[in-house]
């Protein structure tokens, strides 16, 4: 038994040296867009942009370090909306778009290549969640005469806004990526990579319960790993 133990502390002990832990900084521009499960809009949805910024924690695993799980604590800029322009028996166009603004807090597994020159190339899959502390937006009809009315700049969290819609205090995705490190010097590496984020929960209240309206992101994420 104390051998067994023996062992395993030494093979715990190999695998820790070979393991190393790293953080830092990213940046990522993104492109937003609704995914819709309802007949109450068009099927066509309008694109946005969004931005992310925050800390990015890294924990490689394993001797090779082919495994690595990363963190990050985001803040998360995003504008999303939808259309109505079939779908009224007055004749009006309708357009609702929300400026949202989230903490959110993605955790993945990144399966690494081993180091080929200064890049590592990888892999990832895993889930984000998000707190929404802001959201703000507007709410547009356009009548027959092409006359425009509404409100802008409204607060969507208020169950009672003019557009007849709130928006949802969180947010839950699965993301997948890919990309590279590059070994910039010793300590110190680029991490750029793509990722896209497929939305699981709903991010809009319309009232109805057939109405299921969630978040897909898309984007480049750039980080310094130290």
């Amino acid at each position: 038994m104390k051998k067994v133990l023996l062992l395993a502390l030494l093979l715990g002990s190999f695998a820790l040296q070979a393991q190393q832990f790293r953080y830092g900084f990213s940046i990522a521009p993104a492109r937003n867009v609704v995914v819709l499960e309802s007949d109450l809009y068009d099927a066509t949805v309008p694109t946005y942009s969004g931005f992310q910024y925050g800390l990015i924690f890294d924990q490689t695993i394993g001797k090779g370090e082919y495994l690595a799980l990363t963190a990050g604590f985001n803040l998360n800029y995003t504008e999303c909306g939808m259309l109505s322009t079939d779908n009224n028996a007055q004749g009006d166009d309708k357009e609702w778009a929300v400026r949202a603004r989230y903490i959110e807090i993605p955790l993945t597994l990144r399966l690494r290549t081993p180091e080929i020159g200064s890049f590592v190339f990888y892999g990832e899959g895993g889930a984000a969640w998000g707190k929404c502390i802001r959201a703000v937006g507007d709410y547009i009809e356009t009548n027959e005469a092409g006359q425009q009315y509404g409100d802008r700049d409204m607060d969507y969290f208020e169950k009672d806004n003019s557009g007849g819609i709130t928006y949802l205090p969180s947010n839950a995705g699965l993301q997948l990526g890919f990309g590279t490190e590059v070994r910039i010097s010793d300590g110190a590496s680029l991490l750029i990579g793509f990722f896209h984020q497929r939305g699981l929960v709903s991010v809009y209240d319309d009232n109805h319960e057939k109405s299921d309206i969630s978040l897909n992101q898309t984007g480049l994420r750039i980080a310094g790993l130290f």
